[in-house]
């Protein structure tokens, strides 16, 4: 029997894979640099940094500030006794795009009610990342896991934008990951069990809907509305959320992970965030993680749960 069960985002976290960085790459430079909404100087730095640097190892004092990070959050993860599972360490190849970086296994890898999903990455770039979970994939499907992967070349399916309230699968579209064919698969293969919602991101700069909305609990959530549809979509509509400004988004302060329905791990830095979470009668565990949010992902962007326990 397959252990895979994920209907929702905050049902207690049992099992996980969290990403690696044994070792990181340089991307080459990629369009989704010039949609930034930081000043054309840092827009123009980014874009020579990486022209120069392009698929070089990243040094190991700054690759170091990852490490140091994911062993944080693992230890938080250990002590709330969840089981990890962490991606094989792997290496680009010649023919390969320019760059890596194994530390985000949300995206390749999602497991959606009792289904494990091997997504399709738009970037290219990223799509090396699925080779480091290959081994992982082919141990739970060894287990009795049901493995579905996406090969359709029109279709996109990132973990990232793949967000359950079950019967709803909430998933976003944009610019340059997840898009409507991914999503009209995605909906194919659940068919009557679930209902796959898509959610339009209005900024192509913001790579995921993680990246401006989580939930927290059953019609719950942060949200960062200027960076979604308007109005969203039924029955997101009526949620309750924790509305949160630009800068609060762009630092990832959205991307949480609840281990459980009444636990929350949320950035250090974001003791506003964290606050306005306890007070709705959240427990808040701070863990620093800036060096990953400096990427563009966070707590949610690192794991990519196998299993929460599923009541009722």
């Amino acid at each position: 029997m397959s252990r895979i069960c994920v209907y929702d985002e905050w049902g207690v976290l049992e099992e996980t894979v969290l990403g690696t960085a044994s070792s990181v790459y340089f991307p080459g430079p990629h369009p989704i640099e010039a949609e930034s909404r930081r000043s054309l100087g840092e827009r123009l730095f980014k874009a020579t940094l990486y022209g120069l640097t392009g698929g070089l190892r990243v040094p190991d004092f700054l690759r170091r500030r990852y490490v140091r990070e994911l062993d944080a959050f693992a230890e938080v993860l250990d002590r709330h006794g969840v089981k990890i599972l962490r991606p094989d360490d792997v290496h680009p190849t010649p023919d390969e795009p320019l760059g890596l970086g194994q530390m985000f296994s949300r995206d390749p890898l999602m497991a959606v009610g009792s289904e494990l999903i091997e997504g399709r990455l738009q970037i290219g770039m990223r799509r090396k990342e699925n080779r480091g979970l290959h081994p992982r994939i082919a141990a739970l499907a060894d287990e009795g896991a049901d493995v579905s992967t996406l090969t359709d070349e029109d279709a996109c399916l990132e973990g990232g934008d793949v967000i359950l309230d079950w019967p709803y699968v909430y998933v976003g579209i944009g610019k340059y990951a997840s898009n409507l064919a991914g999503a009209t698969w995605l909906q194919q293969r659940l068919g009557s069990r679930a209902q796959v919602v898509p959610v339009r991101l209005r900024e192509a700069s913001i790579l995921h809907l993680d990246c401006c909305m989580t939930l927290t609990g059953p019609g719950r959530g942060i949200i960062h509305r200027p960076a979604l549809q308007d109005p969203l979509p039924e029955p997101l509509n009526r949620y309750d959320f924790i509305d949160i400004d630009a800068e609060t988004r762009r630092q990832m302060g959205g991307n949480i992970l609840m281990l459980d329905p009444e636990t929350i791990v949320v950035q250090r830095r974001h003791r506003a965030l964290a606050e306005t979470l306890t007070a709705r009668g959240l427990k808040v565990v701070p863990v620093a993680f800036t060096a990953h949010a400096d990427l563009e992902g966070a707590f949610r962007c690192a794991t990519a749960p196998l299993r929460r326990r599923r009541d009722g």
